[in-house]
C-alpha cells in the first residue's frame, strides 16, 4: 500500500473517538456497516489489526495506536487545506480602524495571515487615536475599529460595541527618571483629545499633584522614545508594555482600568466583515500579546 486514504482514516479515527461502530456512524452520518467495512478495508491495506473488538468495546491495538496518531494528524492537514481552499473566494473590502498599540502589539501579522487566506478581499487599515476611529465608525468611514475606551462609555447610533478586555493602566517611566514630590511631575502623553491623556489629568488634578506637559504627540513611538529617554512619565497598559519601561506602582495616584473593544458599525453584515471580525475576536482575545 503506497497512500492511505483519508476516508478510511476518517472512519477509524471516528471508531476510537466514539469509542464504537454505533457512535462513529453517527459522527459520520453513514450506516455501522458502512464504517465497520471502511475500517476492515484500512486493516486488509495495511495487513495488521488496527482495533481489539468484542461484544462490549472496542479497543486499540499496538499497532492501531501506532497509526492513530498519524492519522490525526493527516485528516487535519487535509481539512486545513479544504478549509483554505474554500476560504480564498471571499471577496470584498473592509476598512478597519486600529489604536497605535494595538497595531504596534501584532496586528500586522494576524491582517497578513487574514489577506493570504483571503486575497480577494481589500484591506484598508488606517491607525489613528481612539476618539477619531470611534468617530469615523459613527460617520460609517470604518467598518470595524479595535479602539480603548473608558469603562461603560459605549457609543452610541447603533454601533456595535463587543469588549475584548478589561485593562490595567499603568504608570510608566525609564529607570533613569527621579521623580520628586517637590516639583510638577513631568508628563509625556498623546495630543488631545484622548482617553488616556484626560486620565491621566483628571487623576493628578483630584489629588492636587502638580504636573507639566514635558511631550506631547500624536505618535506613539515618539511616546516610547521620550519615556525611554527620561524626558518624562507616560500611561500605558500592561498588556502590551515593553519589557525596558518601568512600572511606577504605588507612587503616583491610581489610574482606572479602560477596556478594548471592538466596534462593527450598523448595518455591516457582508460575509467578508464577519470574518474579518472573527478573526480579530479570536486574535485579540486568546493571545496575551500579539507577537
Amino acid at each position: 500500500m503506497t497512500n492511505l486514504e483519508i476516508d478510511l482514516l476518517r472512519a477509524f479515527v471516528a471508531v476510537v473517538d466514539g469509542g464504537g461502530f454505533t457512535r462513529a456512524a453517527e459522527r459520520l452520518h453513514r450506516t455501522q456497516s458502512t464504517v465497520s467495512q471502511q475500517v476492515k478495508r484500512l486493516e486488509e491495506r495495511l495487513a495488521t489489526p488496527l482495533l481489539a473488538r468484542n461484544t462490549r468495546s472496542v479497543t486499540l491495538t499496538e499497532r492501531g495506536e501506532l497509526l492513530l496518531g498519524y492519522a490525526r494528524r493527516l485528516l487535519g492537514l487535509n481539512d486545513e487545506a479544504l478549509t483554505a481552499l474554500a476560504e480564498t473566494r471571499l471577496q470584498g473590502r473592509v476598512r478597519l480602524g486600529s489604536a497605535q498599540e494595538v497595531a504596534d502589539g501584532g496586528l500586522a501579522d494576524m491582517l497578513a495571515h487574514f489577506s493570504r487566506l483571503h486575497p480577494g478581499v481589500a484591506l484598508e487599515v488606517r491607525v489613528d487615536a481612539n476618539l477619531k476611529l470611534r468617530d469615523e465608525v459613527e460617520r460609517g468611514e470604518l467598518d470595524l475599529a479595535v479602539v480603548f475606551q473608558e469603562p461603560g462609555d459605549s457609543p452610541k447610533g447603533g454601533i456595535c460595541c463587543e469588549l475584548i478586555d478589561r485593562l490595567r493602566r499603568v504608570w510608566v517611566a525609564s529607570p533613569e527618571l527621579t521623580i520628586t514630590s517637590d516639583a510638577p511631575l513631568p508628563l509625556v502623553l498623546s495630543n488631545g483629545p484622548c482617553i488616556f491623556r484626560n486620565s491621566v489629568l483628571g487623576a493628578l488634578d483630584a489629588t492636587g499633584r502638580p504636573w507639566r506637559i514635558a511631550l506631547s504627540t500624536p505618535s506613539l513611538a515618539g511616546m516610547r522614545a521620550a519615556v525611554r529617554a527620561g524626558l518624562g512619565v507616560g500611561v500605558r497598559t500592561e498588556r502590551w508594555l515593553e519589557p525596558d519601561l518601568h512600572i511606577l506602582d504605588g507612587e503616583l495616584p491610581p489610574l482606572p482600568d479602560v477596556e478594548l473593544v471592538l466596534l462593527s458599525a450598523p448595518g455591516t453584515e457582508a460575509e467578508v466583515v464577519d470574518r474579518l471580525r472573527a478573526a480579530l475576536r479570536d486574535s485579540l482575545t486568546h493571545s496575551p500579546r500579539m507577537t
